[in-house]
């Protein structure tokens, strides 16, 4: 089968590589569409240590099953599915509490196993969820980090708080709609890039310009900061700025892994009394979720997506890494 090959610092070639194979507990899918998430592109760009080449990256992936192992659901063989990425050892405290997305030994496909930017991919049955059948496969491969935002938020965010999201990439962009449809009185959205920022206003949200985010925040809360602090980037200069924004007792969930490490404000943090959480994929709750609200149109996405075929890999994350102009690439045979 053809599959597209991490090779290192913005290398990706496409590649023939033997299919993979099917544990008794597994199924194997033939994709139709893999979106390239911000974590591929980290890798593609920075020789990130979590992805090592060669490797066939991809987890924002739909397609049918093909195939599946002996204890496997064998009904499942012609269904239409998502991959829910993050797969959980099933046993340790975490899994046993409901929370397998926090599992210590979790693994995460395209890159502890091989992913779907490829004609066929392999994962374990019980991490797929099917797909309704008015869903577009390019629309509904975006469900895993709709899922993410909505996890985020949904899980701080109250009715009739004033939430600021840092970042307006494709997870900020879901973690603001998943903040208006929480109830939010009003959603901030701060990003440099005002091709970015075009797509806020569509989400119920409102666009800030990074530089008059401090500005902004101190106007439209009087003063007294913001309730939910929403970091989708992760940067030291964006941990600054969500301390500085939140109001006393305020609460920042921090989404973003732009950088491993960066100094915190300390002071703000202790005399403010935040609560700061980190965010770590989702639930399949949070998926189920995802799914009906892509296909009832309550997040539309469409304008978002540009669709390339395996074989233009190189390409389209050059354009991601190197240019403004797309938004969301998704990946198809």
């Amino acid at each position: 089968m053809k599959a597209l090959v991490y090779l290192g610092p913005r290398r990706m070639e496409l590649q023939e590589v033997p299919e993979p194979e099917v544990g008794p507990g597994d199924a194997r899918v033939r994709m139709t569409a893999s979106a390239i998430c911000g974590s591929d592109l980290h890798g593609f760009r920075e020789a990130s240590p979590r992805r090592t080449p060669p490797l066939v990256m991809g987890h924002e992936a739909i397609g049918v099953v093909e195939e599946v192992g002996a204890e496997a659901d064998p009904t499942l063989v012609g269904t239409r599915v998502v991959a829910m990425p993050v797969v959980p050892c099933g046993s340790c405290a975490r899994c046993r509490e409901g929370r397998p997305n926090l599992c210590p030994s979790r693994r995460l496909m395209g890159m502890h196993f091989p992913g779907a930017f490829a004609e066929v991919f392999a994962i374990p049955a019980t991490q797929l969820m099917g797909v309704p059948d008015a869903l577009e496969d390019a629309t509904a491969s975006l469900a895993e980090p709709l899922a993410n935002g909505l996890h985020t938020a949904s899980r701080s965010v109250m009715p009739g708080d004033v939430v600021l999201v840092i970042g307006a990439g494709v997870i900020g962009l879901f973690a603001a709609r998943a903040a208006v449809l929480a109830g939010a009185a009003r959603v901030l959205v701060t990003d440099r890039l005002t091709s970015r920022l075009a797509l806020v206003g569509a989400l119920g949200a409102e666009p800030v310009l990074a530089d008059e985010a401090g500005d902004v925040v101190a106007k439209a809360t009087e003063g007294a900061g913001i309730d939910v602090v929403i970091d989708a980037v992760g940067l030291p200069s964006t941990w600054a700025l969500a301390l500085d924004a939140v109001r006393y007792g305020g609460r920042v969930e921090a989404i973003g892994l732009g950088a491993p490490e960066g100094p915190v404000n300390y002071h703000a943090l202790v005399t403010k009394g935040v609560t700061v959480v980190g965010a770590y994929a989702c639930l399949p709750a949070d998926f189920e979720r995802s799914l009906t609200l892509l296909a009832g149109g309550e997040v539309d996405v469409r304008s978002w997506i540009t669709s390339m075929p395996l074989a233009d890999g190189q390409r389209a994350f050059e354009a991601l890494a190197d240019e403004d102009r797309y938004s969301k690439v998704v990946l198809t045979p």
